[in-house]
């Protein structure tokens, strides 16, 4: 066993950090003893120490630059604390300094260290893991590693399960694209594709529940529940349509999830209404899922979850870029930075998405499939869970239809 000794200050905090670098990802074990001064030592059984300064009372001060983090060359323990700064990361710490929002109320990208810094695309919390892990190593230690099995989670925001409810909507598409938008090729293309076609072109389906078994991928749907239909993204829940379709992706193995609405983000009580409005008609437990716009505030969202019993969250990515928003590449238990605890939701980070790919970024398709491989590699390498968002509504349409072999590429 490890001893690790630190000082009593920030006893939470670093009991939560440790628990997720040494416990959960190293699979050390370790017992924690509190003593004087301002180092982390981990102790071998071996007698060998391995010193490291304890950076938690600089969190405190810490502004908008953030915590220093070495980039270009291995970290020397002397000079840089892994635990605190991972505990930053995980936290988001950053996200309660830096106040500006975009008008989503979102805390933008281009804010954050990493987008700044340049590591957005790195997990650098798997990699000071690895560092640490090889100095342990070094110094004799002789546990067997814990390592994750790498995988990919796709997942879908059903915003809109179907484009068209009546034939009075098909009318409406196709009017919009001739004389909103006068752009006949758009018009000729929902004419030759799906106006005509009994099946909706949202209703994709069972086309891709087919994609993802033959590929032995389980996907998670993230649905919303009941709310106004003066909502951006309403559907009537109790339709026959959206009932049958829940209970067949649930039947079919694939994970339903709750997609809490552009209000509930600040409103518990919404948040329980939508929730429980959707497990009604559910024929599964809801355990998992997102926030609309990816709206999403440490850790007050964090809370709302939690209270409602829900066991895993995903909305830690950005909107307007890919990567790595808390610096790791796989899922890891929440910390509560108000009550200063160790909640019993996960996080399971958003590492990209289509719209983030097609809109924010404006990227080809080339492009966005270049930099996906390159990230799946990445997470590859780390053994973690490369999560992937595309929405059902992101497939049969005219701007949409040249990306169809990014994502069956990635699957």
């Amino acid at each position: 066993m490890l001893i690790v000794h630190t000082s009593e200050q920030f006893q939470p905090e670093k009991e939560y950090i440790l628990h997720v670098l040494l416990g959960e990802m190293l699979g050390i074990s370790f017992r924690l003893e509190y003593t004087e001064g301002r180092q982390h030592i981990l102790q071998l059984q071996n007698g060998s120490e391995l010193t490291i300064r304890d950076g938690f009372p600089e969190l405190e001060q810490i502004g908008q630059e953030g915590p220093f983090i070495p980039l270009d060359e291995p970290w020397k323990p002397l000079e840089f604390d892994p635990f605190a700064t991972a505990f930053y990361l995980l936290t988001r710490s950053e996200e309660r300094i830096v106040l500006d929002r975009d008008n989503h109320g979102r805390f933008p990208a281009k804010l954050s260290q990493a987008y700044r810094q340049g590591y957005l695309q790195r997990p650098v919390i798997n990699e000071w893991a690895d560092s640490i892990w090889a100095a342990l190593v070094q110094m004799g230690w002789k546990g067997e590693r814990k390592l994750r099995q790498f995988q990919t989670s796709f997942s879908c925001d059903v915003d809109h399960p179907r484009l068209w409810w009546s034939g009075v909507d098909r009318l409406k598409t196709l009017a919009g694209a001739v004389f909103k938008r006068t752009d006949l090729n758009e018009a000729g293309y929902w004419l030759k594709n799906h106006i005509f076609r009994q099946k909706d072109p949202y209703d994709v389906f069972d086309e891709w529940l087919d994609l993802f078994e033959k590929n032995q991928l389980s996907a998670q749907f993230n649905f919303m529940g009941k709310r106004p239909i003066t909502s951006d993204c309403w559907y009537p829940l109790d339709h026959p349509f959206v009932k049958d379709l829940i209970t067949k992706i649930a039947g079919r193995g694939h994970k339903i999830g709750f997609h809490p609405s552009y209000e509930a983000f600040e409103d518990q009580e919404v948040f329980k209404r939508e929730l429980a409005s959707l497990q009604e008609i559910s024929p599964v437990e809801i355990s998992a899922g997102r926030q609309h716009y990816l709206r999403f505030r440490a850790p007050e969202t964090w809370q709302m979850w939690e209270a409602s019993g829900l066991k895993e969250d995903s909305t830690l990515g950005y909107a307007e870029a890919a990567g790595f928003r808390a610096g790791i590449c796989h899922d890891f238990p929440v910390f509560d930075t108000v009550q200063r605890k160790m909640l019993h939701l996960r996080e399971k980070p958003l590492i990209a998405m289509d719209v983030t790919l097609a809109q924010y970024q404006q990227y080809s398709p080339e492009q966005a499939l270049e930099l996906l491989i390159q990230l799946r590699q990445v997470v590859k390498k780390h053994h973690g869970d490369f999560s992937l968002l595309w929405h059902n509504s992101s497939w049969n349409s005219p701007f949409w239809e040249a990306w169809k072999d990014v994502l069956r590429a990635i699957i």
